[in-house]
C-alpha cells in the first residue's frame, strides 16, 4: 500500500499557480495518468481585469462560474468576490467524484484549485475536501494555496506527508515537470 501524499503548490497572487497545475495535468496525461478534480482559473473582462473565478471539472471539462466581482451570486462573500453556493456544491461533488472507487479507472492525480480564505476562514466552499485529504484516503494530490495561507493549510492536513512547491518568476517553467516527478516518485502507482 502506498503512503498518501499531498503536494502543496503555493506562491503569490498572480504568479500562475493554475497555469502550472494545467501543465502538470498535461504532463501527467502524456504518462497516461488519469487526472481529476477542479481547476479554478480567473475570469477576465475585455480590459484584462480579473472579474471572477471559473470552476472547471478536469475529467469532463464542464465549467461553472464560482465567483464574480460585479454581481451578487447569492452565496458567501470574501473580499470583492460573491460566490455561487450551488456552483460551490458542484465543485465539491466534482472533486469527490474523482475519488469514487466505482469509477472506470481511478484518479491517479487529484487537483484541488484552490483552498483559500473561503475554506480556511469560513469553513465553506471546498472545505469538506480537507478532511478527505487529511485522512490519507487520497494517495496523490496537488492542492493550490496562496503563500499567506500555506502554514494554516499545512496544519489542517497533518499528519499526511506534504511536499511544498513554491512558484516564483524563476521556476514557473520548470516547476510542472518537477511537481509531477516528485509526486510520482514519492507515491508510486
Amino acid at each position: 500500500m502506498s503512503k498518501a501524499q499531498v503536494g502543496l503548490l503555493t506562491g503569490p497572487v498572480g504568479i500562475g499557480k493554475t497555469t502550472i497545475a494545467e501543465r502538470v495535468i498535461g504532463l501527467a496525461r502524456k504518462q497516461e495518468l488519469v487526472c481529476g478534480g477542479l481547476l479554478a482559473p480567473a475570469m477576465h473582462n475585455r480590459c484584462g481585469q480579473k472579474i471572477g473565478i471559473w470552476g472547471i471539472d478536469i475529467l469532463s471539462a464542464n465549467r461553472r462560474i464560482l465567483a464574480h466581482t460585479d454581481r451578487d451570486l447569492g452565496g458567501p462573500t470574501v473580499g470583492p468576490y460573491s460566490f455561487n453556493a450551488e456552483a460551490l456544491d458542484w465543485a465539491v461533488s466534482v472533486v469527490k467524484g474523482a475519488l469514487e472507487p466505482a469509477a472506470a479507472r481511478p484518479c491517479d492525480l487529484l487537483i484541488v484549485d484552490e483552498i483559500g480564505k473561503l475554506e480556511l476562514w469560513h469553513g465553506v466552499g471546498l472545505a469538506p475536501l480537507m478532511a478527505h485529504l487529511a485522512s490519507g484516503e487520497v494517495n496523490r494530490a496537488l492542492v493550490l494555496v496562496r503563500e499567506s495561507l500555506l502554514v494554516e493549510l499545512q496544519n489542517r492536513l497533518t499528519p499526511v506527508e506534504q511536499i511544498v512547491f513554491e512558484a516564483n518568476e524563476q521556476n514557473r517553467d520548470e516547476l510542472p515537470s518537477r511537481i509531477l516527478r516528485e509526486l510520482v516518485r514519492h507515491c508510486p502507482m
